[in-house]
């Protein structure tokens, strides 16, 4: 009896092993493409404002000499109203 149940259970081992192994080779290969070509692709307008919002505030901080989290967000907060 002992047998039977070992022999079953290798060979639900197998077939689980088998039917992930493709679900994991995409998955994969979207995780690695999707760092950089997905978001490329999918770039919202709200996304692109937020980009380039960030691009000025690095500018802003250069030029003006401020940084923090307080000021970050307020610079954020009129960027993206405008």
């Amino acid at each position: 009896m002992r047998k039977y149940l070992l022999v079953a259970a290798a060979s639900l081992a197998f077939v689980a092993a088998t039917l992930t192994a493709p679900v994991q080779a995409q998955y994969d290969a979207n995780k690695g493409e999707g760092a950089k070509g997905a978001t490329a692709k999918s770039m919202t307008p709200q996304r692109q404002k937020m980009k380039d919002c960030a691009a000025k505030w690095k500018d802003e901080k250069a030029q003006k000499h401020v940084s923090g989290r307080d000021a970050y967000r307020a610079f954020m907060k009129e960027c993206l109203k405008g």
